[in-house]
């Protein structure tokens, strides 16, 4: 099922590009615009449910005044491939398993501000994501300040999504044993007596302190904590949850809560003029997941004008509570497993691994001698990631899934005029 573009786009960023056209006739030495064009490639090979996402993207910066700066942003997610609808385990008959085609477009339209007035700035940001059976918006606001000669900054973000997702319209009294799957996006939305549209509320909060304690040596850390509240599952998946075959919409608690702690450092080593850098996150919620990522990445100019950049990441998570790769063979060795049950891999204990390098060419110019006759700056890059999952305790039909590899490829453009 093909989407169209969303509207708003197209009348935010004329509406940006008329107001930054004002601000040029007032005052053109103060004139700054900065364009990045971005597309990253998402592609998972399988020999059943292969996917590939594009994810092209646009952002442009006005900054009218050295106090106030305005953007506007779009980017799209283009879906095709396939999947499983139906999660089984591996006492289920291989026959529940079944591949549905995805094609499926989101677009997503932002805009924000930011006051700066010596040390001291002040983001906010409105945005509106679409598609055929789901829908958000968010406001986000972070308030940042710099001291100790500006080694020292400290920000506070507090962030909140309203969402809404289309679901069967089952009566609210009804088991969700015998709730079944939705089965298409047809009809959400809209008047349609067998849709309905259910709520999901999103509230982030965080707060980060960047510390400069040498001219090379960089720390952050940070901490976050969000609220989320509603439909948490995934209105398409189904779960095999009897012995005979008997399929129910996935079931998730509507409550979760989410903590997270992270540091990061930086190096610049001078001698070999190039940047490493290392970061740790740890993580827990209310559904009993635990996670921890680390990751190493380096970054060397190979030319005045060319940076070269690696990483790696580990990542490894715990199952949720109530995760069971089958909800048919009766209770667990530890813990409760009947009120809840999920077909999402990513609720399962699993190890992922990431590896890619990026290559940036940037040049500066001025605003006496610009590049080709109109740019103060400009750079493309193009990043290659490769991804390999491993999941312990994940099947469909007692047979391992072999989408478990994904490529990212991106590629962006900036420009300042």
């Amino acid at each position: 099922m093909k989407r169209r573009r969303s509207p708003p786009f197209r009348s935010l960023l004329g509406a940006l590009a008329a107001l930054a056209a004002g601000v040029f006739a007032a005052d053109a030495r103060a004139q700054v615009v900065e364009l990045d064009l971005n597309n990253a490639t998402f592609h998972e090979p399988s020999g059943k449910s292969a996917m590939t996402v594009y994810n092209p993207g646009a952002t442009l910066t006005v900054l009218p005044w050295d106090w106030l700066s305005l953007g506007v942003h779009y980017e799209a997610d283009i879906v095709s491939g396939a999947s499983e609808p139906v999660k089984a385990g591996p006492l289920s008959s291989p026959d529940v398993i079944s591949q549905a085609s995805v094609v499926d477009t989101r677009n997503l339209v932002s805009g924000s501000f930011t006051l700066s007035r010596r040390n001291t700035s002040l983001t906010a940001s409105y945005t509106h994501a679409a598609e055929r059976d789901y829908k958000s918006q968010a406001l986000a606001v972070i308030a940042g300040t710099e001291f100790l000669q500006r080694n020292t900054r400290i920000e506070l973000a507090y962030a909140r999504g309203f969402d809404k997702v289309c679901n069967v319209a089952y009566p609210p009294n009804r088991d969700p044993s015998v709730r079944t799957p939705l089965d298409s996006s047809k009809g959400c939305f809209t008047s349609d007596v067998k849709r309905q549209e259910q709520d999901i509320a999103i509230d982030t909060f965080s707060a980060a302190w960047t510390q400069s304690w040498t001219p090379v040596f960089t720390t952050q850390a940070m901490l976050s904590f969000g609220l989320n509240h509603g439909f948490l599952g995934n209105p398409y998946r189904g779960v095999v949850i009897g012995a005979s075959g008997q399929v129910a919409q996935e079931h998730h608690p509507d409550d979760r809560a989410r903590f997270s702690g992270s540091v990061k450092a930086k190096y610049y080593l001078r001698g070999l003029d190039m940047m490493i850098g290392g970061s740790f996150r740890g993580y827990k919620d209310t559904w009993d997941i635990i996670s921890q990522t680390y990751e190493l990445e380096a970054e060397r100019y190979m030319l005045p004008w060319l940076r070269l950049a690696v990483k790696g990441r580990v990542y490894n998570q715990t199952g949720a509570l109530f995760w069971s790769d089958d909800y048919t063979g009766g209770e667990p060795e530890f813990g409760p497993r009947g009120q809840y049950w999920s077909g999402d891999r990513e609720l399962s204990p699993f190890k992922s691994y990431l590896g890619g390098g990026k290559v940036l060419a940037s040049w500066k110019g001025t605003r006496d001698k610009r590049l080709l006759g109109v740019l103060l700056d400009f750079s493309a890059g193009a990043s290659v990631d490769v991804i390999k999952t491993e999941l312990e305790d994940f099947t469909l039909a007692g047979e391992r899934p072999d989408d478990t590899t994904a490529f990212v490829f991106g590629l962006s453009i900036h420009g300042g005029f």
